[in-house]
């Protein structure tokens, strides 16, 4: 007779090495309708990035793991000369590029042999992984398959893990009590199943929320169909008591054509299991809550400080612009250009951090509008022009598209070429070039077109084992200490982040000590001639004079009224200020009709805020006063303060620290409509 043991062990080899069980090597131990099932869990381990956060195994991954097994243990019952019942425990080690221990399973096993077409084959196979404890004294769960029709004996021998067992006739509906106790009202061997008592035990015995999904499950009329390309059929639920069941149905008979017309139906107590499933998901529920809560107080966290820092960084770049103008001591102009640099780079670090902040707190969106392709370059290079000109550096521009007009998020663009551009320029040494070249792609998207801009630099480079890092949080290849360099390692990761959310990609090439390459690649919509030539028209023609015209300034902080009416009133505005937004509404309503051309009003001031200044103002009576701009000036910096104005009917949003040149240039906007 066959060798069962040398025959199960080279089975589980020939199981364990295959993706898949059409594998040839497979089906030659394999009956024609064979079964395999497998329940229980598996345990990961931390060491393969891969499974940190996987709760299954994906047979797509077995291409990386090489499995072994040890401590094989075999035991056989011989049914008769034509059927085997074999079964054990093996330990299942899953091993990533054969060398790191990444899945550990104790498992056990269920195997029938059969005798067909003079060999023996698998008919059937049930694996099953338990918990360490469980391993003792406790009967292998049973797999009752298609194929266990052959005697009565054998399925009894298999039975042991399920408490009640029945084979149902899907052609007549009869039902045979193979185990357990009987159904009330069907009394003998074999009954005509009835559809009532059957929902009279569902009601009396099913928790009401499965009820329905039990009769569903337990329908005779409609098993067959389910059944079609499947090996079995599972269902569980909580029955009126408190506890849980497991009931399986598998195919026990074939007709001539294939379909199934009988099957064997199990139950089995299923709450020890249950119990500790939904203690699991209640934890990963806690730990979800728990996570969402530290991020939500951090990101808040984050949102408050960026209001804090960027108060007194308004009043340190203002005075600091003033002070330039003053200057013509040599030193003192190098002391006041070091103090606006450093002011830079502060601001720099607080807007990546806060970018990261609105990342991992999913709420980052893009805000769309006109602009012309190149323009946001040359905006960019003009930013880092003197930074350049003081290194020697021969920056480059080059532009060759066809579509020029473009919708874009010109804020996230902008910040996407700041980092790429800063970098270059701040990596490259004195007498180095920096280009950045944009052309456009071939594209088939109608509407649309494909932007590819590549800056490329003469720099110092990066190293190929750190290219794969480049994108994460907090990572460089040099920290400042080493480098004199100053960075937070956040701005390539803003910038990874920025371009997916256009729907873009990134790549990089780069050699120590000669360069870098950066490549975006964006798709943008192609705007309209009508919104073009809006846009062209509205830039045009406002001579910038402001002599004579009279701004209603809302600032509670002395330091930044300061500043901004010194800058307001060297531009020719005449300015009064109101420290609050009650005193900003009361000088609204008791002056004349168009006494003020514009509103600059800041959000978070005491007694009233900006918005409900706004609000209020918006809801006179005359229309000339309820109509006025109104530009919100605020140290929030992120959308939906930006929405909020909006909603409000605010006309321009500008953040602190106050570019006083973006000003202007929303002054000469609002005022020339």
């Amino acid at each position: 007779m066959q060798d069962f043991k040398l025959l199960t062990r080279q089975l589980l080899e020939t199981y364990l090495g295959s993706d898949t069980l059409s594998k040839v090597e497979i089906q030659d131990f394999l009956a024609s309708n064979a079964s395999v099932i497998g329940t229980g869990k598996q345990e990961f381990f931390k060491n393969i990035e891969h499974f940190l956060n996987s709760f299954k195994f994906d047979v797509e991954k077995r291409k990386n793991i090489h499995f072994e097994f040890k401590d094989l243990e075999i035991e056989e019952n011989i049914v008769d000369d034509q059927c085997v019942f074999v079964y054990g425990s093996v330990k299942i080690y899953g091993l990533y590029d054969k060398e790191v221990t990444i899945i550990h399973l104790d498992s056990r096993f269920t195997i029938i042999y059969g005798v067909r077409d003079g060999k023996w084959k698998v008919l059937h196979i049930h694996h099953s992984i338990p918990d360490k404890e469980q391993l003792e004294d406790e009967e292998f769960p049973i797999t009752l398959g298609k194929q266990v029709q052959q005697a009565r004996h054998e399925v009894e021998a298999l039975s042991a893990g399920y408490s009640y067992i029945c084979l149902i006739n899907l052609e007549t509906g009869d039902v045979e009590l193979i185990k357990g106790n009987n159904i009330p009202g069907l009394n003998g061997r074999y009954t005509q199943m009835d559809h009532n008592i059957l929902l009279e035990q569902v009601n009396r015995l099913i928790a009401k929320p499965f009820r329905q999904s039990s009769v569903e499950f337990y329908d005779s009329k409609t098993i067959a169909k389910r059944l079609e390309g499947k090996n079995s059929l599972f269902h569980t639920c909580e029955r009126t008591d408190g506890t849980w069941i497991l009931s399986m149905i598998v195919p026990q008979k074939y007709d001539e054509n294939g379909r199934v017309v009988s099957v064997l139906l199990a139950n089995r107590d299923f709450t020890e299991e249950k119990k500790r499933e939904l203690e699991q998901e209640e934890a990963l529920r806690q730990e979800k809550i728990k996570a969402e809560k530290a991020n939500e107080a951090k990101s808040i966290f984050l949102f408050n400080m960026s209001h804090d820092i960027r108060t007194p960084m308004n009043a340190i770049v203002g005075y600091s612009q003033l002070m330039k103008k003053e200057l013509t001591n040599p030193k003192l102009v190098h002391y006041q250009e070091m103090i606006e640099q450093s002011s830079k780079l502060l601001l720099s670090i607080i807007n990546n951090l806060l970018d990261m902040a609105r990342v991992e707190s999913g709420k980052m969106e893009l805000d769309e509008n006109y602009e012309v392709i190149g323009n946001i370059s040359q905006l960019v290079c003009s930013a880092f022009a003197a930074e350049a000109s003081r290194k020697n550096i021969e920056l480059n521009i080059i532009v060759n598209v066809e579509h020029k007009h473009i919708i874009v998020d010109s804020t996230k663009m902008q910040e996407i070429l700041s980092n790429l551009i800063s970098n270059a320029i701040k990596y490259t040494s004195a007498g180095g070039k920096v280009t950045i070249d944009t052309k456009e792609l071939p594209y088939d998207k109608e509407g649309y077109v494909l932007i590819q801009t590549k800056v490329t630099d003469t720099g110092i480079g990066m190293s190929e084992e750190f290219l794969p890092s480049l994108f994460e949080l907090f990572t460089r290849e040099r920290n400042t200490t080493l480098s004199k360099i100053p960075g937070t390692g956040l701005g390539m990761a803003i910038v990874k982040n920025f371009v997916d959310l256009m729907n873009g990609s990134i790549e990089v090439e780069s050699e120590l000590g000669k360069g870098s390459t950066f490549t975006i690649t964006i798709p943008h919509k192609i705007a309209n001639k009508d919104y073009t030539n809006r846009n062209i028209e509205s830039s045009n023609e406002f001579d910038n004079n402001f002599v004579g015209k009279r701004i209603l300034l809302a600032e509670d902080n002395e330091l930044n009224a300061e500043i901004t009416t010194t800058i307001l009133s060297e531009m020719g505005f005449e300015v009064k200020v109101v420290e609050d937004g009650i005193l900003c509404v009361n000088e609204i309503q008791h002056q004349p009709a168009n006494t003020y051309d514009l509103i600059l009003m800041d959000i978070q001031m005491p007694n009233m805020d900006g918005y409900k200044a706004t609000h209020c103002i918006r809801r006179l009576l005359q229309p000339e006063k309820a109509n006025i701009p109104i530009i919100a000036m605020s140290a929030n910096a992120f959308e939906e303060d930006k929405k909020k104005a909006f909603d409000v009917k605010m006309n321009d949003y500008i953040t602190k620290p106050i570019d006083f040149q973006k000003m202007e240039e929303a002054l000469k906007h609002i005022l020339s409509k």
